[in-house]
């Protein structure tokens, strides 16, 4: 673990680097095919379409041939479909590269965190997920802030290009570790029905229902508000797209924070006390990003975003390990599953909103949901049934 974990790692900050450089992009895109940043969105939405409908494939995939292998396969494939989309000339072929983008690079974290679960207990589990996902933050940092910051100066197509020789390097990376566990026994065979019967059980366990809903809601409001909140910098404080990225970089601080502190954090909240502050820091740095008169004081309160969206996201994670401890892959794949799906939903409609109301209503509605969640998990089965954290 001592040389996977940092790998890992790695290959997390390139895919959630990929899957966020469209943040910033939204109002660039919408100048460049000249329709409205709800309907540019569509690139955000394809990307979580694709990347939540083939988590559910490779769940089982991953339990059945191996979690690296898996995930080093994809992203061979990842870094092609991320290099077409410099090609695109049309808003719908953009559209679909970033669909299949998302339908390759949808392996790499999930199978990544259940290849943890397989291999560290549980009562250090949380601690050991903190350190992998800070390169998951790294590329929530770099990916929003690269995003901004190179399309003024290299343009939006270029930086895709960047972003295909990245994964292709990470592929090859992952590949040869996958090698050295080529001999390892393959997981039991299970039919598609089978599978369909373990996704449906983990449906009626209370737990799973909780946590699923929960990672629904969290995509839908927190990934979908996510999404336009470099547009809403433009829109209200007019903003350059380099300092928007810049900006945007303050939702990874935020995260990193909670990576360095998480042990010391969930030994004085404990599970119930990280969902429900979580969810209060979540709620009030949504609400207050609408009204902000001045610009300078965004990047606090996406910090403290991305703070709360970790502190609550990584204690659902880690119970969500521990569904089906004998097939991670598929058990932590429908958690994911859940949350992508709520991302492409929130968008869709967090973007219909933003055009025929305006961000305070969208943006700010989204924090409260956040808000209500939180004190609704605090006392859930899925957050009390393994005692306190």
């Amino acid at each position: 673990m001592t040389v996977l974990i940092p790998a890992l790692s790695l290959a997390g900050f390139v895919v959630i680097a990929i899957m966020r450089v469209s943040d910033p992009l939204v109002p660039v895109l919408a100048q460049e095919f000249h329709v409205t940043a709800g309907q540019a969105g569509v690139v955000v939405t394809s990307f979580a379409i694709g990347y939540g409908l083939f988590l559910l494939l490779y769940g089982p995939l991953g339990d059945r041939y191996g979690k690296l292998r898996i995930i080093a396969l994809t992203l061979m494939a990842a870094a092609f479909c991320v290099t077409a989309c410099a090609f695109a000339t049309s808003l719908p072929m953009l559209a679909l590269w970033r669909f299949l983008t998302g339908v390759t690079t949808a392996a790499t974290v999930p199978l990544s965190l259940a290849y943890i679960g397989d291999h560290v207990p549980l009562e250090s589990r949380q601690a050991t997920i903190a350190r992998y996902m800070s390169g998951v933050i790294f590329g929530q940092m770099f990916g929003a802030g690269l995003g901004g910051i190179l399309s003024d100066l290299i343009g939006w197509r270029a930086i895709f290009v960047v972003f295909g020789i990245a994964v292709s390097g990470i592929a090859l990376m992952l590949w040869r570790l996958a090698r050295q566990e080529a001999t390892a026994p393959l997981g039991p065979a299970i039919s598609l029905v089978q599978t369909l019967q373990r996704y449906w059980a983990l449906t009626r366990d209370p737990m799973a229902a909780d946590l699923m809903t929960a990672a629904f809601i969290e995509g839908l409001c927190i990934f979908g508000s996510v999404a336009y909140i470099g547009a809403l910098l433009h829109a209200k404080h007019h903003l350059s797209f380099t300092l928007i990225g810049l900006i945007l970089i303050a939702y990874g601080l935020g995260g990193l924070c909670y990576s360095f502190t998480a042990g010391r954090m969930l030994k004085l909240l404990g599970r119930q006390g990280m969902v429900m502050f979580g969810g209060a820091v979540v709620a009030w740095s949504l609400i207050n990003l609408t009204w902000l008169p001045v610009w300078w004081g965004a990047p606090p309160l996406i910090a403290l975003l991305g703070l709360g969206f970790y502190m609550m996201h990584s204690t659902l994670q880690t119970l969500a390990t521990e569904l089906l401890p004998g097939a991670r892959g598929t058990s932590f794949a429908i958690f994911a599953f859940a949350l992508f799906a709520g991302q492409s939903i929130g968008v869709t409609v967090l973007g219909r909103l933003i055009d025929t109301y305006g961000y305070p209503l969208a943006i700010g509605g989204a924090g409260v949901m956040v808000g209500l969640l939180g004190l609704w998990l605090r006392n859930s089965p899925a957050i009390t049934r393994f005692g306190r954290g």
